[in-house]
Order: C-alpha cells, then sequence, then structure tokens
C-alpha cells in the first residue's frame, strides 16, 4: 500500500471514530468535501499545511496521520533461498525473466527424467 493510501485510511478512520462526515471534516480543516474524499481514497496528495488543517479539525498532532499500525511483515527464507535471493535482488526485470525461463526449463527437464 503506498503512502497517499495509508494517510487517507488513517483519515478515514479517524473521522469516523469522531463521527465526523467528509463535509464536516472539510468544514472544520478549510478544505473542499471533494478534496477530503480524494485524500481519503488516496486519489489526490494534500500539502503539509492540508495536512496540518485536517490534523487539527481532528484534535490530533500531525505525526499521528503519519504513523502506520501496518509494519510489512519480514518472510525468512531457508539460507538456499535467501542466497539466490540475494544474487537475483539487483538485476533488470529481463534478466530476472531470463533466470526463471531457465529454471522452469530445468525443472520440466527434471520431471521427465523422473516420470520415466
Amino acid at each position: 500500500m503506498d503512502i497517499k493510501k495509508l494517510i487517507g485510511s488513517k483519515i478515514r478512520e479517524l473521522r469516523i471514530k469522531r463521527s465526523l462526515t467528509q463535509e464536516e471534516l472539510a468544514h472544520r480543516s478549510d478544505l473542499h468535501t471533494t478534496f477530503i474524499a480524494h485524500i481519503e481514497s488516496g486519489r489526490k496528495v494534500c500539502s503539509v499545511k492540508s495536512l496540518q488543517k485536517i490534523a487539527s479539525a481532528l484534535n490530533i498532532p500531525v505525526f499521528v496521520l503519519l504513523q502506520t499500525d501496518r509494519i510489512p511483515s519480514v518472510t525468512k527464507y531457508d539460507p538456499h533461498t535467501e542466497k539466490l535471493l540475494l544474487l537475483i535482488r539487483d538485476k533488470s526485470d529481463a534478466d530476472k525473466q531470463f533466470l526463471i525461463s531457465i529454471a522452469s526449463s530445468l525443472f520440466e527437464r527434471d520431471k521427465k527424467i523422473y516420470k520415466k
């Protein structure tokens, strides 16, 4: 999820917790209702000034709007998979696709050998 959507969903969540409509939040923050709707949906980016107005209307510090409880999960892999990921991490998409086709061919060949 991108930052626009994270901030927008946080604003929406806090607005709803305070039993405010988008119109009420827009009025309190001196912003247009459509702009509030676009921010909440992640379609528009708001300036720091607008973020301050929204935070003030919600009676919270600005940093609360920037916080996220959604911590990206860190997937743990076995050492061999980790080594493969390190090898291809900085490669181009074309190189990665080429490696996928090679691996697919090798694994297909192995399937045919084991079926005999």
